[in-house]
Formats: structure tokens, sequence, C-alpha cells
């Protein structure tokens, strides 16, 4: 495949398209993780072009968990007004394209603390917008699904600061969102007989291992951050390392309260690539 498609929340978004206008007129960098994002990496690695409709503070439906920038339902407009009609801006097709989707991180932080449960009927939901916003996608051509689960940002300092009992309604919630994600995704790929790929990637997984095992990955921190690296929204690696902080941001598994770190998106962009 020679393209990929992104969509989703501000860890990935690097283009600083802010929904308005034309996602691939040329816009300011913009990188939440002190460095290249996941996707960013992802295309460095396989030699694809990235095409960025992601939006930091996104959710997948305004008109359901309301977070304020262009939600995934916007975004995929965007994308079949701006971008899909226009061979001339992005040429692509069903097989030479990779569509993915990072969303949840915002919808259940701006949920958790308002549900009686785990928000298993608000997130049924968000699923039904968000499978039907995939079915847009789907109608115009794509073919080739990655759908990222929500890291365990319960374990970053935006949770941990909750204290035990929000924080454990939290894990749960995620837990809860993900679980849903991954059976709406199984059911709905499994309704489409033509769809090529169809990956639910589990970076849940991926980054409690990271933590749960941080010396077989490099990482020295991994639930707080420093603070001379946060709020730096370079794309490009800053090499000066702070003497106030334990090492490198490349020790850190987050950049911030909730952003995970470009280090750790490497293992997020090398893991979806040994999914694929």
């Amino acid at each position: 495949m020679a393209l990929i498609f992104h969509f989703g929340i501000c860890s990935p978004s690097t283009n600083g398209w802010n929904g308005n206008g034309d996602p691939t007129a040329p816009h300011s960098s913009v990188c939440f993780s002190g460095g290249p994002p996941w996707s960013v990496q992802f295309t460095e690695m396989t030699g694809m072009n990235l095409v960025d409709l992601a939006i930091g503070g996104a959710a997948v439906d305004n008109s359901i968990i309301f977070t304020g920038p262009l939600d995934f339902v916007g975004q995929t407009t965007a994308f079949l007004e701006q971008v899909a009609p226009f061979p001339d801006k992005v040429s692509w097709n069903s097989s030479d394209s990779l569509f993915t989707v990072s969303f949840g991180t915002n919808d259940v932080n701006n949920s958790f603390k308002n549900t009686n449960d785990t928000g298993t009927q608000l997130y049924s939901q968000v699923m039904d917008s968000y499978f039907a916003t995939v079915d847009r996608l789907y109608a115009a051509g794509a073919r080739n699904f990655v759908f990222n689960n929500v890291v365990p940002f319960n374990r970053a300092q935006i949770g941990v600061g909750q204290g035990p009992e929000l924080q454990e309604k939290l894990k749960q919630s995620i837990l809860e969102f993900n679980a849903q994600l991954e059976s709406s995704a199984d059911a709905y790929c499994n309704s489409k007989s033509d769809i090529d790929t169809c990956i639910i990637f589990d970076t849940h997984t991926l980054f409690a291992d990271l933590m749960d095992h941080p010396d077989n990955f490099g990482f020295e921190n991994t639930d707080g951050f420093c603070q001379s690296y946060a709020n730096k929204y370079n794309c490009d690696i800053d090499p000066t390392v702070d003497p106030t902080c334990l090492g490198p941001l490349a020790v850190y598994v987050w950049v911030d309260t909730l952003h995970p770190s470009y280090a750790a998106d490497t293992f997020w962009a090398q893991g979806v690539i040994d999914e694929l």
C-alpha cells in the first residue's frame, strides 16, 4: 500500500489542520508527542505517504460526547468533500490505501465521571456512530482498515491524579470502550466480504507492556513526565537533555499528563506494521 489516511485525535495529529478548509493544504506541523507520532514513524518505516485528518481533542461524535473540535463524523465529511473526489490532490484507490482510526481517549476522558457505570449504554451509542462513519468511508472505496483502541491513560498522570476511586472507574471505562470497539469492528468487518484488511490494533496491551516492563523497552519513567518536555509541539526529535529530568524524553512513556511520548509511539508504529 502507498497511502495512509488517518482519522483521529491529537496524538497522531501532524499537519496543524484545525478542521477548516482543505486538510491537504500546507499547515504548520503540530505533534503532541515531543517528536514524530506513531503515524509519522509508520510512514517513515514503510515508505507510505500520510494524509492526516486527525485533530487534537476530537471525539467520535460531538452530538453524543461533546469535546468541541471536529469529530470523526466531520473529519470524514472533510475527506469525502475535500480529498476523495480530487485525484489531483491525492491519487488513491481501494487497494493502495490504508485507513487508520484512533478515537476513544477524549470520549472516555470527557464522559467517565458522569456515567452511572462504565459507560456501557453511552459507548454503545458511540459505536453506532463510529461504524456508521466507517461505512461512509467504505462507500467511498475504503477497504483496508486499522482501528486503534485506547491506551491505558488511567496510568498516566491524568488518571493517577484523579485519586484511587476515579482512577479505577477510568480504567474500567477504557476497558469497556475497548471491548465494544473490538466487538463492533469484528461485526462490521464480517458483514463486508470485500474488506481486505481489518485490524483492531491493541494499543492498550502494548502500552501496558511498556509500563509493566520498562527495562525491556528503554524506559525509566512509566507514569510521570518531565515538565520541561511537556507542551512542546515539535515534530522533530529534540536531542536537548534537561538536567532536571531523568534523561532525554525518550526515557519517558508519557510526554505530559495524557499524551504518549514519541519513544512510546515508536513501538506503536512497529506494532501496527507487524500486525499488517
